[in-house]
């Protein structure tokens, strides 16, 4: 005999994935003032165009930098820059042991803007080091075509 899959069996995880849907955010009056802080001092800190190379300089520069491809570990594995190691840009904070400070670090996702934020969370952090590529590896593939 098959077992009964009804509807009543699911309910209550129905009901209640309904209400966490539907339940509103607590978002806070006002911002943390530490977070403000430090984000008002990049801010400054920062140039325009501060921290981002060309693909040009990338392949220049390929030897003497730390090359990080920050996109899904299935993209790498496809292809990737030579010499590039793999850290997907949302674990880059588990692996700050494995990062230089004397070395300039090179962040790259497809288009540039997942690395930038894998970049913003490292340069906080102290990493004046580390450097972004502009318009990422789809940008870097069309400047070894030229």
């Amino acid at each position: 005999m098959k077992p009964n899959l009804s509807i009543q069996k699911f309910l209550p995880l129905i009901l209640g994935s309904s209400l966490l849907m539907n339940a509103p955010l607590a978002i806070s009056d006002e911002p943390n003032p530490e977070v403000l802080d430090n984000l008002q001092g990049y801010f400054e800190f920062a140039s325009f165009g501060d921290g981002v190379l060309t693909p040009a300089l990338v392949n220049e520069m390929q030897h003497q930098a730390l090359i990080i491809d920050t996109r899904k570990s299935q993209d790498y594995a496809v292809s990737h820059i030579p010499n590039a190691i793999h850290i997907e840009w949302r674990d880059i904070l588990n692996h700050l042991d494995e990062l230089p400070k004397d070395k300039m670090i090179i962040l790259y996702c497809d288009t540039g803007i997942l690395s930038s934020k894998a970049h913003m969370a490292l340069r906080l952090l102290g990493y004046e080091n580390a450097r972004v590529m502009f318009g990422g590896y789809l940008d870097w593939l069309k400047s070894k075509q030229n």
